[in-house]
């Protein structure tokens, strides 16, 4: 079940977009090439983070572990579109096409083209989902 989600396209290249999910337990980005995806980061958990990261597969999308957590990382969840916002940016050397994504005009997370996970900024150390920012 999703309670929230949202497609944005890049501006520059429409091939390209984000996909932005939250199902009440937790929430990700996924970057997508046409229909592949090609990145992807998690962008929050709204109920509380397990201690370790034992996860089975009937659990996806999974919770990020407390392990990995700043104390603080907890933010509110997305409830309307109007609170994302998406900047897309294309590397001038190698042409890599990256999303920032900011939730309430707060930086929260970045994925790129080939990027599984991506990066944010509510992670202490890097992980399975998020790597630091």
């Amino acid at each position: 079940m999703c309670t929230f989600s949202l497609r944005n396209y890049c501006e520059f290249d429409g091939h390209y977009s984000v996909r932005i999910e939250d199902n009440s337990r937790v929430a990700y980005a996924y970057l997508y090439e046409g229909e592949d995806i090609v990145g992807d980061v998690w962008l929050y958990n709204q109920i509380e983070p397990p201690q370790t990261s034992f996860w089975l597969p009937e659990d996806m999308p999974f919770l990020n572990p407390k392990e990995y957590l700043l104390p603080d990382a907890a933010i509110k969840p997305i409830t309307d579109e109007s609170q994302i916002r998406c900047e897309w940016t294309e590397s001038k050397d190698d042409g890599l096409i990256e999303v920032g994504l900011y939730i309430r005009d707060k930086f929260i997370a970045s994925v790129a083209v080939g990027a599984k996970p991506g990066w944010s900024v509510l992670v202490a150390k890097d992980g399975p989902l998020a790597y630091v920012y």
